[in-house]
Parts: C-alpha cells; structure tokens; sequence
C-alpha cells in the first residue's frame, strides 16, 4: 500500500512538473530587470491564468493587485522559489540560477551577464550564478 501511495504521489508530482513553461517566467525576470512593471505584471498574470494552477498553496499571489514594482518584485522571491524547485531539466540546460545576497533570494535566468530583477537598472549586475 505505501509503495502504491508513494507511486500515486510521483505520477502527480511529475504531471505538475510539466506544467511550468519558463518562457513567461523569463519575460517577468527581464522586465523586473528592465524596470517594466507593466509587462513584468502582464507575465504574472498569463503564469497565474496558464501554469500555477497546480501550485497554489506554494505561490498565492495569483489574483493579488500590485501597487508598485516593489511589491510584484517580492512576490517574484516566492515565483522565482516554485519555478526554480519544479522546472523541467531538460528546459534548464540553457538557463542559470543566480543569486542576490541583498535581496536574499534567487532566479532563473538566460545564460551571460547577471540581470538582477529585484534591483533593476540600479544595480542590474548585483549577484552571482550559483
């Protein structure tokens, strides 16, 4: 009976992994970067009505009104924590993880130069691949 429970939870696991597409994940990441709270909101919105369906206990900012970039950048830490744990490794082979000491938090990103998206263009280089 364990085993079957452990194989029922892999199978539903897995099916939700497939769900997160990183493509709209990494316009929010550049427009955060770029200082775009309009198009970093709009990526928000198409992730929230697209791919988290399955993750709503883990990101619950789906539905929520941002008031500023600062605030949709905070709830980026807590995006940036769902797709980094769930996003397929074969999508990630062309992507790294960095990291921002001051912000305290991670996220995924192209390949090249860092391009922070909780500071933006005032400190757009601040942080590390990890």
């Amino acid at each position: 009976m364990k085993l079957f429970l452990f194989f029922l939870t892999f199978i539903s696991y897995s099916s939700f992994a497939g769900d997160l597409n990183l493509k709209n994940y990494l316009k929010m990441q550049d427009s955060l970067a770029n200082d775009d709270f309009t198009a970093a909101l709009e990526s928000q919105k198409v992730m929230c009505a697209k791919e988290l369906s399955h993750y709503k206990e883990s990101y619950k900012d789906c539905g929520k009104k941002f008031k500023d970039i600062e605030e949709l950048r905070e709830s980026f830490k807590k995006l940036s924590s769902v797709y980094i744990a769930n996003s397929d490794k074969k999508e990630m082979k062309d992507l790294i993880v960095a990291e921002c000491p001051m912000a305290k938090a991670k996220w995924i990103q192209t390949k090249g130069g860092i391009r922070n998206p909780y500071y933006g263009k005032s400190m757009l280089e601040c942080g590390q691949k990890i």
